[in-house]
């Protein structure tokens, strides 16, 4: 966990270095569009990203199946690369979204790398409070970690955490992953180029 946290840091300055340096009207300015300067921001976390999570499950797999020596670890699980494939997927997608939105906030990279660290663990603290004080799991939806546990649980055929549907937290995550999208649409959109 602290290396998924370590490494969405790093990528804190992927786009507020360049509106500090008034990068991006350079960039628009050569034969590179929009949409391929998200893509290629995207691709930096994303690469790390799956470095964390797609490949560990992915060796977990080969190497359960060469010290068995047959694949009835497969047939007994056979659904679990898919889930493999599909929690990395989307844990990727919604920390690359929600770091390069936090990203395109400010010109400041020590103010997003605080955010990054600030709204994920607020989210836990807070949910922790409600939860303590009310005591209804509803309240499991404020938090990202907690989330991103119930749908992976429903992914990995676990029973949730909490008694709320899975479906719920899935679209709670993929709304962020939808609103990181237009925000950087729009920030990226202000840039005019004068040529």
């Amino acid at each position: 966990f602290m290396m998924l946290m370590i490494m969405l840091v790093s990528g804190a300055g992927l786009i507020s270095d360049d509106l500090k340096h008034n990068s991006l009207q350079l960039y628009f300015a050569r034969p590179l569009t929009k949409k391929d300067y998200l893509i290629g921001k995207v691709a930096v976390l994303a690469f790390f990203l799956l470095s964390l999570t797609l490949l560990p499950g992915s060796i977990f797999i080969l190497f359960k199946l060469l010290f068995e020596g047959n694949f009835r670890f497969l047939a007994t699980y056979p659904w679990l690369p898919t889930a493999i494939v599909a929690s990395s997927l989307l844990t990727t997608a919604f920390f690359c979204s929600y770091t390069l939105l936090l990203s395109s906030l400010s010109r400041n990279r020590r103010y997003v790398s605080i955010l990054i660290f600030a709204i994920y663990f607020f989210s836990d603290i807070l949910f922790g409070i409600l939860s303590d004080n009310f005591k209804k799991p509803a309240f499991a939806l404020i938090s990202i970690k907690e989330n991103l546990q119930q749908v992976g649980a429903f992914l990995f055929q676990q029973k949730p955490t909490y008694p709320v549907p899975w479906e719920y937290s899935f679209f709670i995550l993929v709304a962020v992953c939808l609103a990181a999208v237009f925000a950087l649409h729009r920030r990226v959109r202000e840039v005019e180029i004068v040529r």
